[in-house]
C-alpha cells in the first residue's frame, strides 16, 4: 500500500519535542548516578504501559513520583523532601530541541496542521510548549486522559484522529519512541521516526512510514510522500 501525505501531523511531546536531558542538574543533585535519569523515565513508562495493558491509568506526576521512589530505594536513601517538588519543577521546564520550531514551521507552510498527543495532561504539556515560544503552531495539545490509557494502547490514536478530524491512515504520528509508533501502526496512522542518533528500528515492530535523523528532516520526508489521489 502506498503511502500518501498526511492531511495533519501529530507530535509525541516527552523526548520527541522536549529535551529530557534539561532534568541531568537535578538528577546530578540527587547523587543518584550517571544513570539515574534515564533510569528514572524508563520505570515512568514501565509503570505507565503496565496500568494501561492491564486497562488502569495513573497522573504522569503520581507515576514521576513514584518512580523517584523506586531510585532512591534502590540506593537505600530515603527520598529528600523537597525532591519530588523540585523533579516536577523541573520538568515542566524543559527546553525544546532546536530541530522542534523549524519543523513546525515547515508544517505551516505547508498548510498542514500539527498537533502533540501527550501521555501526561494538556495543560502542562500546553506551558512548555508555550514557554518555549512553540504553542502557536500546534492547533491543538491532545491528552491521553480523555480515553483514560496510556500510548500505546490504540484508544489514544483513535481519539487523536477523531480530535483532528481525519482519517486515520491522513494523519501522521511523529516520535523518538519505536513503540509509541507500533501503536500508532496498529490503527493505521502514518508513523514518522526521528532517531536523535538511536538505535536501528526494533524489528519486531511495525516499519515507520519515513525516517531522519531530526526532526524538520522528518516533517520534510512527510511533505514529500504522494498527494493522495481525487
Amino acid at each position: 500500500m502506498i503511502a500518501n501525505r498526511p492531511a495533519a501531523v501529530v507530535f509525541d511531546v516527552n523526548e520527541t519535542l522536549t529535551d529530557l536531558s534539561g532534568l541531568s542538574s537535578v538528577f546530578d543533585d540527587f547523587g543518584l548516578g550517571p544513570m539515574a535519569l534515564s533510569w528514572w523515565f524508563a520505570v515512568v513508562l514501565r509503570d505507565g504501559m503496565a496500568l494501561a495493558a492491564a486497562g488502569g491509568a495513573a497522573s504522569f506526576p503520581e507515576l514521576a513520583v513514584t518512580a523517584l521512589h523506586e531510585l532512591f530505594e534502590a540506593h537505600g536513601r530515603a527520598v529528600p523532601e523537597e525532591a519530588a517538588d523540585r523533579l516536577l519543577a523541573g520538568f515542566g521546564q524543559l527546553p525544546l530541541h532546536p530541530d522542534v520550531i523549524p519543523a513546525l514551521e515547515l508544517l505551516r507552510e505547508a498548510q498542514v496542521p500539527a498537533f502533540a498527543l501527550t501521555n501526561g495532561a494538556a495543560a502542562p504539556a500546553a506551558r512548555i510548549l508555550g514557554r518555549a515560544g512553540a504553542r502557536s503552531l500546534f492547533a491543538d495539545v491532545i491528552s491521553v486522559d480523555v480515553v483514560g490509557h496510556w500510548k500505546p494502547r490504540p484508544e489514544p490514536y483513535t481519539h487523536a484522529a477523531q480530535t483532528v478530524g481525519v482519517e486515520p491512515e491522513r494523519l501522521a504520528m511523529v516520535a523518538v519512541h519505536p513503540w509509541d509508533l507500533n501503536g500508532a501502526a496498529s490503527v493505521g496512522l502514518l508513523t514518522g521516526w526521528v532517531r536523535r542518533g538511536q538505535r536501528s528500528f526494533p524489528p519486531v515492530f511495525t516499519n515507520p512510514t519515513v525516517q531522519a535523523e531530526r526532526l524538520d528532516e522528518l516533517v520534510a520526508a512527510l511533505l514529500e510522500l504522494p498527494a493522495e489521489a481525487d
